[in-house]
């Protein structure tokens, strides 16, 4: 029991923070891997909605560039690559609902080819790796099969991936390849299929092994016949949502064990010397406690039904566990 929870003071407590935090998805990939153009797809395909999930944008301003890029796109206009990094607050809903907050941020640094983990680039990839929620690498299908160059730099990044989840301390963490522009190459051919996996096959088997990364590898097309748009994304915010459930549920349980401790100590000799000095007694404390557990319950029952809903959905498309 913390001092803040003791009648000796006055009970003041913080609010729980961690059902009111969005999540981080980090996106990487090499200039012209596709991702400008996926994300803009990728939203406008959710915002009008896909079996009752769809997509707002936190800021409005975002959601005209998006739905204008995706318009672009789809008339034959790709964008530009570009060096710079971008960053997009997202809203999952559920049957027009809010669910979950989360923060879309296109990886671009340099730190991607760059070999020393002592360089300020490595340090804030490794950081923003470590911190997120969950992680889609971005592969040009064309140019991994096209030379050892590519190889090598895959390689790299999956290093750098690597790295980060053995230092994430067993959290729930999606990891999704997403390959591109597979309408360009014979991606049912199994040939195409071994070498375009072959760079990733440590950390597949790493994730085959661990308890808490949940491995998909997708292939998607941006081009004339759009493939898979959607998947990365959903992949992602279900394993997400699976997380903070999961954490919404420990936080439930510890309040209500806090409950229980505090009204064990419940006596009639607290209630008068809480009374007489204005501080907190341990039943004041036992049912703030509920309360708060209360509270948090309400957040994650939503999560579990969502949840359900988006696995079987992704069950559809072949990729949920």
């Amino acid at each position: 029991m913390s001092a803040t929870d003791s009648p000796a003071g006055h009970g003041t407590t913080t609010p729980s923070t961690a059902s009111k935090r969005g999540m981080d998805i980090v996106m990487l990939g090499h200039t012209a891997a596709g991702k400008t153009t996926y994300v803009s797809l990728m939203y406008d395909a959710m915002r009008t909605g896909i079996e009752g999930f769809s997509l707002r944008a936190g800021d409005p301003g975002d959601h005209d560039t998006l739905v204008a890029a995706a318009k672009r796109i789809r008339k034959g206009h790709y964008p530009p690559p570009t060096s710079q990094r971008a960053v997009f607050d997202f809203v999952l809903q559920h049957d027009g609902r809010d669910v979950l907050p989360f923060r879309w941020r296109d990886y671009r640094g340099g730190a991607l080819t760059q070999r020393s983990v002592d360089s300020p680039d490595v340090k804030q990839l490794h950081q923003d790796l470590t911190q997120a929620q969950g992680i889609v690498v971005f592969v040009d299908s064309q140019r991994l099969l096209a030379g050892a160059g590519a190889v090598k730099e895959m390689r790299r990044i999956t290093v750098h991936v690597q790295r980060a989840l053995d230092a994430r301390d067993g959290l729930v963490t999606p990891l999704v390849i997403a390959f591109t522009k597979c309408d360009l190459v014979d991606i049912d051919d199994e040939a195409v299929q071994l070498r375009l996996s072959e760079p990733f096959q440590q950390v597949a088997a790493g994730a085959a092994a661990s308890e808490t990364v949940c491995f998909a590898a997708v292939p998607v097309s941006c081009g004339s016949r759009e493939l898979n748009i959607a998947v990365p994304v959903l992949f992602s915010l279900l394993y997400a949502l699976a997380g903070r459930a999961l954490e919404l549920q420990r936080s439930v349980e510890g309040k209500l064990g806090a409950a229980q401790d505090a009204a064990n100590r419940i006596t009639l000799g607290n209630s008068l010397s809480a009374w007489w000095n204005g501080t907190s007694s341990w039943a004041e404390i036992s049912a703030r406690r509920r309360r708060e557990a209360l509270a948090e319950y309400a957040l994650l029952e939503p999560l579990l039904g969502s949840g359900q809903r988006l696995e079987e959905l992704l069950r559809g498309y072949g990729w949920a566990a």
